[in-house]
């Protein structure tokens, strides 16, 4: 059986570096010791909340289950204590939660947990696994970024960028454990396909190579985000989890590599199969991981800052086409584009002059890289949702300005339905 210190070679090296600049960040320290403060027991609250709602299951009630997590311990050398919570629910989902002590606590829904074949189970569940062996949990997110004392966030602005795109490789890194227990890309794919259209059945053909290359029609090169679930994650923009077609791809990178299939044991494959080295697997990651980084908030110049002054002008549309302007979807905005450059507009004049500007802005915009003009349509989305539901009003303004800047819709309907149904 593999130790976890070997398992932890195969770790994003986007995810490796970032978390270490992090740990090592002040903010981000007193951050977690403001957390560990207030939050003492909070892993204890948790689990209780799903003793009391959900089903915990055992070997005798679930073999399925404990087959799989036994399989999934030995691929990672994963020797922690393990409790697995069953939760009534129609959608596929699955979570993992880890408190200052106790056991790692997995999730499940009854509906994965009945449609998921046996090998996209130990997809699934290994990807829960590989946050806890990649030590994931150590900065708790979004709240880290979030917490604030007297003075403000603890965390600076661009740490917190920093952090987000953190979270969007670990994802890249617990996706390899999870192929590492299934042991077959197709089959990690097709969980993704489940989880992404709803369907529990192939009425349609898995074509793992369209779907991978679906993010081209965003970019030239692969760019988005998912939005983690929360209460009131303001930064949601950034996005704990990018896009699943992106995560196809480095799947199937990780799949072709020569590392993975000497640690599954496959060495003769047909020629070709296994024809990567890491190093060329980590480029091809980092390189569609790059434009999913909301460069365009940080840099300087002016056209940067023009798409910034853009983002404000078409965030506070969205936000008064349904209901006028609320304190929330500013905050939003300010956790975009910093207090100084979103700040509220006054009344129905100050509101009107804005979108005045919107519509001379739109069509100079229109002009700049594709990429940058889908990462505006993104972080719009957030805007949108940030009181937890999108109106129909909303929808239409976002597809009015998503037209203006010739970014396809499709942009619009994968954040939000992205949004809806995550991975974990």
């Amino acid at each position: 059986m593999p130790t976890a210190a070997a398992t932890t070679t195969f770790q994003a090296r986007r995810d490796r570096e970032l978390r270490a600049e992090l740990a090592a960040d002040r903010g981000v320290q007193k951050a977690l010791a403001y957390f560990d403060k207030r939050a003492s027991g909070y892993g204890f609250r948790h689990r209780r909340a799903l003793l009391a709602e959900s089903i915990r299951l055992h070997r005798g009630m679930a073999p399925q289950v404990a087959e799989a997590i036994d399989d999934c311990r030995a691929a990672l050398g994963f020797d922690k204590p393990i409790e697995v919570y069953l939760q009534p629910s129609p959608v596929y989902n699955a979570f993992c939660s880890k408190g200052r002590a106790g056991p790692l606590v997995v999730g499940l829904t009854s509906r994965l947990l009945d449609e998921f074949t046996p090998g996209e189970l130990r997809f699934v569940l290994g990807h829960e696994l590989g946050h806890a062996l990649f030590e994931h949990y150590g900065i708790p997110m979004p709240i880290t970024a979030t917490i604030e004392d007297i003075g403000g966030t603890l965390v600076s602005r661009a740490v917190q960028l920093k952090m987000f795109v953190w979270c969007r490789a670990a994802e890249v890194s617990a996706d390899r454990a999870g192929l590492l227990c299934c042991q077959d890309p197709e089959v990690g794919a097709a969980a993704f396909f489940k989880m992404a259209s709803g369907l529990s059945k192939a009425q349609i053909k898995t074509d793992l190579d369209a779907f991978g290359r679906q993010i081209e029609s965003i970019a030239s090169t692969p760019s988005a985000t998912i939005e983690a679930p929360g209460d009131d994650d303001t930064l949601d923009c950034f996005s704990t989890h990018p896009y699943t077609p992106v995560r196809v791809r480095a799947l199937l990178a990780f799949g072709r590599s020569r590392e993975f299939h000497a640690a599954i044991g496959r060495s003769d494959g047909a020629a070709g199969a296994h024809d990567l080295g890491l190093d060329e697997v980590e480029a091809i990651v980092e390189r569609d991981l790059a434009l999913m980084e909301p460069s365009y908030l940080e840099e300087p110049g002016a056209d940067a800052e023009k798409m910034r002054r853009g983002l404000y002008c078409a965030g506070v549309a969205i936000a008064a086409s349904h209901g006028g302007v609320s304190d929330v979807e500013m905050s939003a905005l300010r956790a975009l584009l910093g207090a100084k450059q979103a700040q509220t507009p006054d009344a129905a004049d100050g509101v009107a002059k804005v979108l005045t500007e919107l519509d001379g802005l739109l069509a100079e915009l229109a002009t700049a890289p594709l990429a940058r003009r889908a990462q505006l349509v993104q972080h719009l989305t957030v805007i949108a949702g940030a009181d937890g539901h999108v109106a129909d009003e909303e929808y239409a303004e976002m597809a009015r300005i998503a037209e203006a800047l010739g970014v396809p819709q499709e942009v619009i309907d994968q954040t939000l339905h992205a949004a809806a149904a995550p991975m974990d």
